[in-house]
């Protein structure tokens, strides 16, 4: 059972995979944890007891998305965290029939969409293409990238301490 700033992050995937791409290959992990590792931090979701598995551009699917907490919190009554919310897409399978600037557009407005349906989430930003992923180790290069686009959401969750 999902409890704190998870209640959240489960709420807006839920509605991503009820209302983006449902009739195609979709990722949507939960949060991330920030892994130090040789090469530097890498975006890993916890499987098991001392089990990880990077999130990153995975080509077997045509998006994948992964929240990842800041770590500073603030507290005033309630938590408050930066969440970036992030995505890799194929955007020649999402959206076949249009140009690609369109495509990130579309893409960025129904995304947009999404997150502003759930209360305790204020988007603060967009960035996009490899600054966006510039945090993660294994994404230095955009050669080895194409078709997928990059970019993350930007957001404050506040949660209440007792959830």
């Amino acid at each position: 059972m999902a409890k704190g700033i998870d209640i959240t992050i489960d709420r807006l995937i839920t509605r991503f995979e009820d209302n983006l791409f449902t009739d195609k290959s979709c990722d949507w992990f939960g949060r991330i944890h920030r892994n130090q590792r040789d090469e530097g931090i890498v975006p890993e979701r916890w499987i098991s007891q001392k089990n990880y598995k990077d999130t990153l551009l995975n080509d077997k699917v045509d998006l994948t998305c992964f929240f990842d907490v800041q770590p500073n919190e603030t507290y005033q009554g309630y938590y408050k965290s930066d969440v970036w919310i992030c995505f890799s897409v194929n955007l020649l399978n999402l959206y076949p029939l249009i140009s690609r600037n369109e495509a990130t557009e579309t893409l960025h407005e129904s995304v947009l969409t999404q997150i502003e349906k759930i209360g305790g989430v204020s988007v603060t930003g967009l960035v996009r293409g490899l600054p966006a992923f510039s945090d993660y180790a294994r994404v230095k290069d955009s050669d080895n990238l194409s078709p997928y686009y990059l970019f993350r959401v930007n957001t404050e969750i506040k949660y209440p301490i007792n959830c």
